[in-house]
This record gives structure tokens, sequence and C-alpha cells, in this order.
């Protein structure tokens, strides 16, 4: 389809994109942007390769088709922050993030695994960044991305959810392959293509929905292996086409009441620490599931480690308990050598040594309602239990080393 003009347009090739890279870390974020050049000025071994786009094209569901446009600049941010309050986008909050990562992950077919990574990568909904841009659909959205598991299928999956104002986008040859219109308006775009990096290829499926309420919603699922050669994306299409029509991923759909923010991240400052598997952490969920908190309400039950930001493994829930709200953070590592005589800080720290040899620290910052208790072990296990942020009195002594002295905080051989 097209114009005469159009049918003049020269045929688009492979593009060959190098790959020129920049990152700025400012402010507590990083962001990072990709240029893209033409065939002849990518270096050799450094090429980016999509495959080669056909027009004048025929696309299902479109009316007319655009000739394919060139390769523009790229942008991605990252923001180390928590915060889901931002006036600038109203219908998003902790609770809304909440609902969304529960629906989200609820929608995944049954035999489709999230691997074991931090919060941010476990398909948790994350904050809205910043001011609204001038040009919509960056960084006006939120992003969940998680890898999965399905039989011998692994890759990512990231689903974006924002409002937007703008009208639905033109058919692009070489930006989608079908579009589906559906009987309440709703419009879905599907791309399914792949990208060489390096002779490494990743196939790659996208479901973009246009949604009668002003929702915009994308999922993204590709399909990796170690090897460079990918056995399949663990999600179809149709499944795809599934998550980003779901209700409860629509801008305008209520939060039911109750609903709490989604996990938050942890271990995102400390030094690098030591890997540990997914077995070892399910034993020590095991471990925190049955310490009692008596008189201490969490708005979910300690329990559930996930590996940190930089390693060992950690999990944040928030104390609701009148008087006591504040955040209390259980970060475990390995590896670590046994204390030594306490440098002078800006803390009020008192250290014992047990009989087993473990060194207890007890610490409290003079100037924040701060208070941590950390074992650390002659095996090289650490365990450090904070109470943090509090309204006003953070969690007792006692109730944190009730945490940290459990004997089972031990590695399982």
């Amino acid at each position: 389809m097209g114009n005469g003009d159009d049918r003049d347009a020269p045929p688009v090739n492979r593009w060959q994109l190098g790959l020129t890279c920049a990152a700025i870390v400012a402010t507590g974020y990083l962001v990072a942007w990709l240029v893209h050049e033409p065939e002849p000025a990518a270096p050799a071994g450094r090429s980016y390769i999509t495959p080669p786009v056909e027009y004048p094209v025929q696309i299902p569901g479109c009316d007319a088709v655009e000739p394919p446009r060139q390769p523009r600049l790229l942008g991605a941010s990252y923001f180390d922050e928590y915060e889901y309050d931002n006036p600038s986008y109203p219908w998003f909050s902790g609770p809304k993030a909440g609902a969304m990562t529960q629906a989200l992950r609820a929608a995944l077919p049954g035999d489709v695994d999230i691997a074991f990574a931090p919060v941010t990568s476990s398909l948790v909904f994350q904050p809205i960044l910043g001011e609204p841009p001038e040009d919509e659909g960056f960084g006006d959205s939120t992003a969940a991305r998680a890898t999965l598991l399905r039989s011998d299928r692994a890759g990512r999956l990231m689903v974006t959810v924002r409002r937007s104002g703008t009208p639905i986008p033109r058919c692009v040859a070489g930006a989608l392959d079908e579009r589906r219109h559906l009987p309440d308006g709703t419009i879905i775009d599907i791309h399914d293509t792949w990208y060489e990096i390096k002779g490494y290829r990743t196939l790659s499926r996208t479901a973009t929905g246009y949604l009668p309420d002003a929702s915009v919603v994308r999922a993204n699922a590709t399909g990796e292996a170690p090897d460079g050669r990918a056995r399949g994306v663990p999600l179809t299409i149709d499944e795809l086409v599934a998550l980003v029509t779901d209700p409860a991923l629509r801008v305008s759909t209520p939060v039911p009441p109750g609903t709490a923010n989604p996990p938050e991240s942890c271990m995102r400052y400390l030094p690098l620490e030591p890997v540990i598997d997914q077995a070892q952490a399910r034993r020590w969920d095991a471990v925190l599931a049955r310490i009692p908190l008596d008189g201490v309400t969490l708005d979910r039950p300690l329990g559930a480690l996930l590996p940190g930001e930089r390693g060992g493994v950690c999990q944040t829930v928030r104390v609701t308990t009148p008087g006591l709200q504040s955040r209390l953070i259980v970060e475990i590592s390995i590896g670590k050598p046994l204390p030594q005589e306490a440098d002078a800080s800006p803390y009020d720290r008192a250290t014992r040594r047990l009989p087993d040899g473990a060194v207890v620290e007890s610490t409290a910052e003079r100037t924040a309602p701060f208070r941590t208790v950390t074992v650390t072990r002659p095996s090289g296990v650490q365990v450090r239990v904070s109470s943090a942020d509090a309204s006003d009195e953070p969690l007792p002594f006692a109730m944190l080393e009730e945490i940290a002295l459990d004997p089972e905080f031990e590695v399982s051989r």
C-alpha cells in the first residue's frame, strides 16, 4: 500500500548499527543512549543486525502502511529510588503498582517460572520517573521486567503501562506485522522479529495494546540462550495479547482496598556480595516465616528472600503497627570475616561475642530513628536486621536480635 512517492522509496536492507554507548551517573541516576549509524560506519565486530524490511507491503489490520523510518536515538533511564507517589501521574501509586504486579504475575501461564532475581527483575512494577517529557513514550511509564523460564526456553519479559494523550500511531513498515481490532475498541499491534549483536541472535515478540481508557500497555518477550542459539520465546503472541488486555493493568482500574505496595528493593548500597542460590534462600525463608514478632503487624509476611541488588539475599517489609511504623529489612550475606575492633563512627555501637564465637553488633544512629543488629558467625554467614524510616520509635533491639540470632541461619550443605 502507499502512494506513488512511497513506491519510489529505496528498499531497506539490514541495518548494521554501530553501538556507541555513553553513560552518565549523577544525582542517583543513570542515563544511557545508543547512536545508530548506517552500515558503512559500523565497526567490524560491533554490529547490530535486524531483518530486512520490505516496502511497499500490506499489513493485516492496517488501512495504509507508511514507509520504514530511519533508526533514531534510543534512551533508557534508571533512577535509584523507591517513591511511587509522583504528582505528575495521579493515576499511579504504590498500591496501584502492587495491584498491577499481582495481576501480571497471576496472568502468566501456569508452566512459566520467574527466575530468581532482585526485586527490580522479578516482574514488579517500578516507580514512574521524573516529570512528563514533551515527547510521550519515554520516561512516562511504569515497567515490570523479569527473566522467564519455560521448559527449555528462557528469555526476558518487560511490560510497560502508561496513560497516553496522543493518537494511536500509524502503521509503519518494519514496526509491526499485524494490527488487531477488538470489539471494545482496543487496538493491538503485534511484532515478531529478531536482532543480532556480534552474531548472537535474540528473538523478540511484542504486543502493544491501545485501550479505550487511554492506557497503553506493551509486553515484549525475548528468546535468549547463553550459547547464542535461542530455542524460542517463552510466551506466544496470543499470551502476550492476553497480558496487555488484562483489565487489571489499565490505568483506570480501581485499586482493591487494602492493597499493599509491591516488594521493595534492598541491598542497593552495600559492597558486592557473593551469590546465594535459590535453594539456600528458600531454606532461610522457612526460618524467617516461623520467627514470632509479637505485637507487630507487617504488610506482608517475612520469608520471601530475593537476591539483593548487589548480591546476598534480602527482604524489606513495612511495619504497620501504630507507633512502630517503619521498614524492617533483613539482609543475609556469606563469606564475611568476623568484625575487628570498631572504629569511631557517627553511630552508637555495642559489640559482644557469643560463646560459639559469633559477634553481635547493635547500632543506633544518633540523629535518626534507625537501629540495626548484625550477627556475624565464624562460618562467614552474616545476618543484618534493621528498623529504618520509623515514624516514631524504631523496633526494639530485642526484636531485631530475635531475628538475627536464630541459629538456623547457617549455610546448608
